[in-house]
């Protein structure tokens, strides 16, 4: 005997449940968004400021915009040390959170060898001929050259001066173009040196003419020097 024909089961309708770890993992993501971005605990309460030394805290705090109050993971760390290195005084600068309250700053200042006399004022000049800052009077010991700051004719200053002697007792130098190059000693001789290509072969020639008695030298080839007096 045939047997009666069941009626098709109904599939069920119910959607999958969540497994409860997923909860927990989505929970636990929504509190640590809360706690770095809106809650109280790491917001940016103090700056620490290391390796200024020309510079204050406070000139560097007010220039990187420190935005005390904010959250530190909402803090662009990338902008501010930017803005930092935007000041001349600065060659380096880096930016970091330090948990929980601190913005934690580390500079390092560019060191000024020689001084520019400018219009806006005297350039500090480091060693790669760039802009150190400005100050009213030239510091004690630095020597002022004649060129423009974070000038390649600069830099060919810079690069000369490195390789004067200090028995020579310089007194000036200056650098209209990269290639013009003159220093002033306090004997009173004057040197051409040209470009500061070979520097320390033209100090060579020269320091042999000047013991000869001759002091207007130019040794912009110094295979080929030549002597007014």
């Amino acid at each position: 005997m045939p047997q009666p024909a069941r009626p098709a089961s109904k599939q069920s309708t119910r959607k999958p449940k969540i497994p409860w770890s997923i909860w927990l993992i989505l929970v636990i993501a929504v509190f640590v968004w809360w706690s770095l971005y809106l809650s109280k605990w790491f917001i940016a309460q103090e700056v620490s400021v290391t390796g200024n030394e020309r510079l204050s805290i406070e000139q560097i705090s007010t220039l990187a915009e420190v935005p005390i109050g904010n959250s530190l993971m909402s803090i662009d760390t990338a902008a501010m040390a930017s803005q930092l290195m935007s000041m001349p005084e600065i060659e380096v600068a880096t930016v970091e959170r330090g948990w929980p309250h601190t913005i934690l700053i580390k500079v390092t200042e560019r060191t000024p060898i020689a001084v520019a006399a400018t219009a806006s004022g005297f350039n500090l000049i480091d060693s790669q001929g760039h802009n150190a800052g400005v100050v009213p009077a030239p510091p004690a010991g630095l020597l002022i050259i004649l060129a423009q700051p974070d000038s390649n004719a600069m830099l060919g200053a810079i690069k000369t001066l490195a390789a004067i002697p200090a028995q020579w007792q310089l007194i000036g130098l200056s650098a209209p173009t990269q290639d013009s190059i003159v220093a002033t000693l306090g004997s009173g001789a004057v040197i051409t040196f040209g470009s500061s290509e070979r520097a320390a072969d033209k100090v060579e020639v020269a320091q042999a003419l000047m013991e000869k008695g001759y002091s207007v030298i130019n040794v912009s080839a110094p295979d080929a020097a030549t002597v007014l007096r």
